[in-house]
């Protein structure tokens, strides 16, 4: 199967997340998607019994969440996490296209940590920037990964269009039709991603194991209260120095793990401007963590660029009275949205 692979009236993109499920069924409507149904089932509210496996969770979850949406449509395109894949940009010189194929795959042994049988392998020419050859981004999710969507979908009678990596979802619902550079940091449960796009696609991708998880965890054990608690409280005092309510260790273990990774951002987009001699234009923050108070103004003071919350309903026709709903969760659902956004 393809990660980059009939064309049905509606799609229905599912995101299956470490902390929740979202899934998102759009309709294309001219140059714009109509929504038709949306939902979501968070970890915390499936209660799982003794003995099942994560995939058993996930399919039961997922089941569940398609009854109560009202999804009428067969045909899916499921995100795989990056954490769940490997990515990487290799450079190659100048060669025959059928020279090429195969130098690549003998190239991609080394960047790659497991055997390439174990893998569903995928590549893209990207943009050469300054190098005078060509420039490859490389892409392997391994077939256990890949073999276990399929079966989850298959048991629930769902036909897969397509498996990409979120990253290729969330471009088309936050970046479409973007020609400059553009860096998306995604702040998801259980890690977080920097993502340089430049002329929608994928130059270089980043990936940290400090995320919201470890956030929330960090604040309900500076405050004593339970987990759901701390996530509330993340989000709606953050990293607000003008809060005189929020305990000063609290803001400062909170920033501490925000500045590892603002750091690991500005790397990637230092690495990405020195081999392409391009300046980054925005940074778009995703996820249900990048919607916490204070971070965008933190986040934009720190790396010198302008920096914006995440907007996937932008393409989407929906009714005006789920406006207020839909945007306060926006952020969270890029990639479900994106992946129905999937016409190919």
């Amino acid at each position: 199967m393809g990660l980059f692979g009939s064309k049905p009236k509606s799609i229905l993109g599912i995101d299956i997340g470490t902390s929740s499920i979202k899934v998102v069924q759009l309709k294309k409507s001219e140059d714009k998607f109509k929504l038709e149904t949306y939902g979501e089932i968070s970890n915390i509210d499936y209660a799982e019994k003794p003995g099942d496996s994560q995939e058993m969770i996930i399919r039961e979850m997922l089941k569940i969440v398609l009854k109560k949406s009202n999804i009428d449509t067969k045909h899916v395109v499921m995100a795989i996490p990056i954490f769940s894949s490997f990515t990487s940009v290799i450079e190659m010189p100048e060669m025959a296209p059928e020279e090429l194929e195969k130098s690549i795959e003998f190239e991609a042994r080394k960047y790659i940590p497991i055997p390439l049988t174990e893998v569903v392998l995928d590549w893209k020419i990207i943009d050469s920037g300054t190098f005078k050859g060509k420039r490859v981004l490389l892409i392997a999710v391994p077939k256990d990964v890949a073999n276990k969507y399929t079966r989850i979908a298959d048991a629930l009678n769902l036909k897969i269009n397509a498996l990409e990596l979120e990253s290729f979802s969330f471009i088309r619902s936050l970046v479409f039709g973007e020609i400059k550079p553009v860096c998306i940091l995604d702040i998801g449960a259980r890690a977080t991603s920097s993502t340089i796009i430049d002329n929608g696609i994928v130059q270089m991708s980043h990936g940290l194991d400090i995320a919201g998880a470890e956030m929330t965890r960090t604040l309900a054990s500076s405050l004593g209260v339970a987990f759901k608690r701390a996530e509330g409280f993340k989000l709606t005092h953050g990293i607000d120095h003008g809060n005189p309510e929020q305990k000063d260790e609290t803001r400062e273990a909170l920033i501490t793990l925000v500045d590892e990774i603002i750091n690991g951002t500005k790397q990637i987009i230092s690495n990405f401007q020195v081999k392409t001699g391009k300046k980054i234009e925005k940074v778009i923050l995703n996820g249900g963590s990048g919607q916490m108070e204070g971070l965008k103004e933190y986040v934009e003071k720190k790396l010198e660029i302008k920096t914006f919350i995440a907007d996937p309903w932008s393409r989407v026709i929906y009714p005006e009275k789920l406006e207020k709903v839909l945007k306060e969760i926006g952020p969270e659902f890029s990639v479900a949205i994106g992946s129905a956004m999937r016409e190919e």
